[in-house]
């Protein structure tokens, strides 16, 4: 056996925290939704915990970029959260108010600070698949029979 089957694989550990992350934010969730007595402020911290760890897996492959990209949804959520809730408005419309204000503060802050990202679909094209720019306009005609 070689030594390059011993190397540290990011990817095989980012995939068997996969479970372990789930169970945290399912647990968060509970947790807070308990505590509070609300199933929104529940929802909400089972989102952030699943955002956090998705940040988490994207740190260890070394994706670093994403990481912050993905860090940027949890942290506003929470930061909206604790705002709308210190100014005096329920904690379920806090709860919801930050969810949904949460990724339009993200997209702002991510155009502004951070590179512009490489989208997925438009990765197909280095596996040999043709993409939007490979398309050929022509005229097509129906016979006559």
């Amino acid at each position: 056996m070689g030594e390059r089957s011993f190397r540290f694989r990011p990817w095989l550990l980012s995939g068997l925290l996969r479970p372990v992350l789930l169970g945290v934010a399912i647990a968060a969730g509970v947790l807070a939704g308990e505590r509070s007595g609300s199933f929104f402020v529940g929802l909400l911290a089972f989102m952030v915990a699943s955002g956090c760890g998705r940040a988490l897996r994207r740190f260890i492959r070394g994706r670093f970029a994403d990481c912050v990209y993905a860090l940027l949804w949890p942290a506003a959520a929470t930061g909206l959260a604790i705002l709308f809730t210190e100014i005096g408005l329920a904690e379920w419309a806090s709860a919801i108010v930050a969810i949904v204000l949460a990724g339009i503060v993200k997209n702002a802050l991510a155009e502004a600070f951070l590179p512009r990202r490489k989208r997925w679909w438009l990765r197909f094209e280095e596996w040999g698949i043709p993409g939007l720019d490979d398309v050929v306009e022509g005229r097509w005609t129906e016979k006559r029979r």
